[in-house]
Formats: structure tokens, sequence, C-alpha cells
């Protein structure tokens, strides 16, 4: 995976946590992972992309994180995971993704296309991709809590001879 197409995720995540959460986060060490090599966290909202760069993102929380971070950018009391959770969870990748997918554009490039965000609840599950699918993990913490991004994205753009 280039930088490239990497850094646009991880500014997105300092914007988005900043703007509407007022929340700083600091990065953790970025490490490269194969699918099977990581158990799922109790929340993770995924993020497919297609186009000259496609893929999936994700944000995995804890409960305990998910509800705060919901809590924080709906200014409300929310006690445990529910619709609202689930919703503002897809909202935050949603708002991520489509920052990221902002500053990948340019006038030579063909468009990146987002699909519909989609949370996977519970610790028994596996995100299943092709067998050797590459993902970045990069872990955040916050005053709300940690939480990780998870970027496997590979670029189809033909390298011209």
């Amino acid at each position: 995976m280039d930088v490239e197409y990497i850094n646009p995720f991880i500014e997105s995540v300092n914007q988005v946590f900043s703007t509407m959460l007022e929340t700083e986060v600091s990065r953790g060490d970025v490490r490269v992972s194969r699918t099977q090599e990581f158990s799922p966290i109790e929340l993770t909202a995924l993020i497919g992309m297609s186009g000259e760069v496609r893929g999936t993102v994700a944000l995995a929380f804890s409960s305990r994180v998910a509800v705060a971070c919901v809590c924080k950018m709906l200014d409300t009391e929310i006690r445990y995971v529910d619709a609202t959770v689930v919703d503002g969870i897809s909202e935050l990748v949603n708002m991520i993704a489509g920052s990221a997918k902002a500053k990948l554009v340019s006038d030579d490039r063909p468009p990146v296309q987002l699909s519909l965000p989609t949370v996977v609840r519970g610790r028994d599950y596996v995100l299943a991709h092709p067998r050797n699918t590459v993902w970045l993990t990069v872990p955040f913490t916050s005053a709300l809590g940690s939480f990780m991004l998870r970027i496997a994205l590979s670029n189809s753009r033909k390298s011209s001879s």
C-alpha cells in the first residue's frame, strides 16, 4: 500500500475527531497484519471503496468507547450500545472515508466511490477478505478511549511503461 493512499485516512481521523467530537487523538505505531491475525473488537464500522482506490476502511471500538464517542458527537447521554450508537459510528466511518476520498481526488484520477457503512457487533466474528489481504492497523488514543483504524486498500491504476 502506498503512503499516498493511507495518510489521507489518518489525517481524516484527526480532523473528524477534532471537529465533530472536539477531541484530540494520538496515533500509535502503524502495523501491518493479515486478515486472520487480528481479533475483532465489540463494534466495527466498515465502509467499502471502489474506483482507482478500492478496499475497506474500518473503525473498531469497544462498546464503552463507541458510546462515549456518540455521546460526545450528539451531546447527549447514552448508557449502552443501541441503534443511535450504531448509527453514530456508521457516520464516523462515513465522515472519515468521505474526508479521505476528497483528499484523493484530482483531475487526472477517476472518482472514488463509497459504499454504505456497515457495523458488525459482538466478539465472535471474523472479517473475511481474500486470504492474503494486507491490513494496516493504526491504533489511536483519545480522552474518550482507544480505538483502531484498519485499512485494506489497493490501487487499480495501471502503471505506464
